[in-house]
Formats: structure tokens, C-alpha cells, sequence
């Protein structure tokens, strides 16, 4: 079963992402990488497929309880 969370880009408006396809998340607050600051998650396909969200990387990598 596919694990979606919802997070908020950089225009503040929510976007739906399926963590089995993400190969990394990570910070980028300095900007260096990428123009935008926030958490980056990269998917399959090379470092040109990724998505920027506010939200921390903790925040969207720790287990839900109550399933």
C-alpha cells in the first residue's frame, strides 16, 4: 500500500506525495541547491525530479501511531 502524506510547497498550497517512490529528504535552508528553502524530497528518476515543502524532514519521515 502506497504511503501519502500531505505537505505544503512553497506557494503554500497543499500537495500530496507518495513516500515509496522518495530516495531522499533533506533540508535545504542556505538555499544552496535549490532557490527556494525548505525540505527537499528527490523521487526516482535523478536529482531533476524533486519537490520543495515547508514542512520538516522529521515531520514527514516519522510513523503515524494509531493504525
Amino acid at each position: 500500500m502506497a504511503t501519502w502524506i500531505k505537505c505544503t510547497n512553497t506557494k503554500k498550497m497543499p500537495v500530496y506525495i507518495n513516500l515509496d517512490n522518495a530516495v531522499t529528504v533533506m533540508r535545504d535552508d542556505t538555499g544552496e541547491r535549490i532557490n527556494e528553502r525548505g525540505t527537499v524530497i528527490e523521487f526516482m528518476g535523478g536529482q531533476q525530479v524533486y519537490i520543495v515543502v515547508t514542512e520538516q524532514p522529521e515531520e514527514i519521515i516519522k510513523p503515524k501511531s494509531g493504525a
